[in-house]
């Protein structure tokens, strides 16, 4: 909502006002000094009455709203319980500190189920009943291709997605605060190349985000002199991976580059490392939240986030210890496989944009959202790259242990996205 300026029949009231002002000094000239005060006084009270009216006008103390669109039941439930945690969590500490334009902020939450139709009905919702000024949300990109349009195109309200994801959404009113393929990528390949690993083994389940992530891992591989050996896809609902790890411990590569997901990834990764597979085993869904649910084998595994538990940020680790305190059922879902660190990002993102922007109007927040950053976020700084609508983010290489934590291999710095360019 723009903040109201004085209107032009408001300016003319006070021109009005000073020519009565004027006026009255005239007549003064004529009549008893008595006359010429009493007209002065009404004048000046008149011109008060009508200043101050119109510096009431201009304070907007309504909320802003924020739509939080997430899964809290389905598949996707405790991700979602843990994006709630978290959107409550920020907003709470801007309201702590002032809101966002000296208006309080008030989040509108709605459960999509872990279903991209639900997903709609909510999501008009949010635009059309609760007309919320931005909103943020899903876990899986099948929700964000049902609702982006409802919320940014029709509906004309900016939509924060918050994940890291296969890349490509360009959308105007869209804005992806997640790492994207080349991002997460780039710097592990290029370091295993130069360590003279060659060979690759590239695996995943059959959609969207695997086959992107790893035509990325081909790509990058080959433009670095090394080889890709094998590429097998699988269905989701896979929970028999011995032909794969067959096929995998054949190859004899030097890393296996692997995305697959629940329920297979523990037999997956078990079967390769007890088979013998001498190799790197790399993935873009290694942290700490998952690699747990892998066993002892998930030591050594190489996986690079926007943010692990254990980077060396005093910021990173008092605000998620500050987390864990007011929501200890969600404490150790604070990870980048759950989205936190982006769900976080991403509102700060939007409160500067809002705050340059000086208003939540769509339009005026489109300008301003394309070169918003923010330096005091978990995880690092972030930015978003004038016309790619992602942010650069700062990325660190870590690598598995037995017991579930992670050891930072590396800080990569910021990765720039490639994207909509």
């Amino acid at each position: 909502m723009k903040r109201k300026s004085m209107t032009v029949g408001s300016r003319g009231a006070l021109r009005s006002v000073a020519l009565l002002a004027t006026v009255g000094l005239v007549l003064a000239g004529c009549s008893s000094s008595d006359t010429a005060s009493e007209t002065e006084a009404e004048a000046t009270a008149t011109q008060s009455e009508t200043t101050e009216a119109a510096a009431e006008e201009e304070v907007d103390t309504s909320p802003i709203k924020v739509g939080v669109l997430t899964d809290l039941t389905g598949a996707f439930g405790i991700v979602g319980q843990s994006n709630q945690a978290v959107a409550q969590f920020t907003i709470d500490e801007i309201n702590a500190n002032g809101g966002i334009l000296g208006r309080p902020v008030e989040l509108v939450i709605v459960d999509s189920a872990s279903d991209p139709a639900v997903g709609a009905q909510v999501a008009s919702k949010l635009v059309n009943e609760d007309q919320v000024d931005v909103v943020i949300g899903g876990v899986a990109s099948n929700m964000r291709e049902a609702i982006k349009d409802i919320i940014a195109t029709r509906g004309n309200t900016p939509y924060i997605w918050p994940a890291s994801y296969e890349g490509n959404e360009c959308t105007p009113n869209v804005w992806n605060v997640g790492a994207v393929p080349n991002q997460q990528v780039d710097p592990v390949v290029n370091r295993l190349l130069a360590e003279g690993k060659k060979t690759f083994f590239l695996t995943g389940n059959d959609y969207l985000y695997p086959r992107s992530v790893l035509a990325q891992v081909r790509k990058v591989v080959e433009a670095g002199g090394g080889e890709v050996v094998g590429e097998e896809y699988v269905p989701l609902d896979i929970t028999d991976t011995s032909t794969l790890v067959s096929k995998v411990l054949a190859s004899n590569a030097d890393v296996l580059f692997e995305i697959i997901v629940l329920p297979a990834t523990a037999p997956f990764i078990q079967g390769v490392v007890d088979g013998g597979f001498e190799g790197e085993i790399v993935g873009t869904l290694f942290d700490e939240a998952i690699n747990g649910i892998i066993g002892t084998q998930a030591d050594g595994l190489l996986g690079i986030q926007d943010y692990f538990a254990t980077i060396d940020d005093t910021f990173s680790r008092d605000k998620v210890a500050e987390f864990a305190a007011a929501y200890p059922d969600e404490a150790g879902l604070f990870s980048a496989t759950f989205n936190a660190p982006a769900w976080y990002r991403g509102l700060y993102l939007w409160k500067t944009a809002v705050e340059a922007a000086g208003t939540t109007d769509a339009a005026e927040v489109e300008k301003t959202m394309d070169s918003a950053s923010y330096d005091a976020l978990i995880g690092g700084p972030a930015s978003m790259v004038p016309g790619t609508r992602h942010a650069q983010l700062t990325m660190y290489l870590g690598q598995m242990n037995a017991d579930g934590s992670v050891t930072i291999i590396e800080s990569l710095g910021s990765v720039v996205p490639e994207q909509c360019g």
